[in-house]
């Protein structure tokens, strides 16, 4: 009979790749950030701006913390 549940290695393995999926996902969370918009009526508002900031720092502290967990530095 086997058992269902992973072994410790294949629940690291497992987590290792959600890490990987979440990065690529604040990957390109970051590049919208930087994408071009329409240079006509679409400038950013201080309230957008302000939001734009905010999302940046939060995917930056968000990678630094993927990888520090890698490193065991959490």
């Amino acid at each position: 009979m086997s058992n269902p549940l992973p072994t410790p290695d294949q629940m690291l393995a497992a987590a290792d790749r959600e890490l990987d999926n979440a990065y690529r996902a604040l990957s390109d969370a970051a590049d919208w950030l930087r994408s071009d918009w329409r240079p006509i009526g679409s400038c950013l508002t201080d309230r957008q701006a302000t939001r734009r900031t905010q999302i940046h720092k939060a995917v930056t502290a968000a990678k630094t913390a993927i990888n520090n967990g890698r490193r065991g530095t959490a």
